[in-house]
């Protein structure tokens, strides 16, 4: 891949955060892409400022605004389609919490793990209620435990050792 097209194509990762969002996100390149040559000419936001909302228009516009994006119609096709390649390529890491989490929550969660990562990610957004505060994170095969319920295991083991142990001597 290109590094323009690298630049270019962070812009519009830099927009999601999960998986739906990245969800949402394919769906609006697929109606781009189905319809970029319905009888009109010039840069993709152009052709699709009228039928889709959201950022995605103002992306278009900074990628062209630099020269990022082609000119003709087969360039842009296969923008696009690169596009999606590099998106469904991004890594996931699960999270499972015990809430429904706030877009503002999965932004902050998601520029941290990002970052511990030293590359962008997408959360994959599990809700268990059984979770304990904190959170269970995922990936490449490996999980992490941070909850509290697995704390407070270890605390409530602990005292029962001691509790046995104390007993223990004192029956000695």
């Amino acid at each position: 891949m290109s590094r323009p097209n690298e630049t270019a194509f962070t812009a519009f990762s830099n927009t999601v955060y999960d998986m739906a969002g990245l969800g949402r996100l394919f769906d609006q390149i697929n109606l781009i892409e189905r319809s970029l040559f319905k009888d009109k000419q010039g840069m993709i936001s152009e052709k699709a400022r009228d039928y889709l909302t959201g950022n995605i228009i103002a992306v278009f516009e900074e990628v062209e605004k630099v020269g990022l994006e082609p000119q003709d119609d087969q360039g842009q096709l296969k923008f696009l389609k690169d596009l999606m390649t590099y998106l469904q390529n991004l890594p996931v890491v699960k999270v499972t919490v015990a809430f429904e989490s706030t877009h503002s929550y999965v932004m902050k969660l998601n520029n941290q793990i990002s970052g511990y990562l030293g590359k962008k990610c997408i959360l994959e957004m599990i809700i268990d209620e059984d979770v304990i505060g904190g959170a269970i994170i995922e990936f490449n095969g490996k999980m992490s435990d941070q909850t509290l319920k697995i704390k407070l295991h270890d605390e409530l083991v602990g005292l029962v050792e001691k509790s046995d142990a104390k007993i223990a001597s004192g029956a000695a």
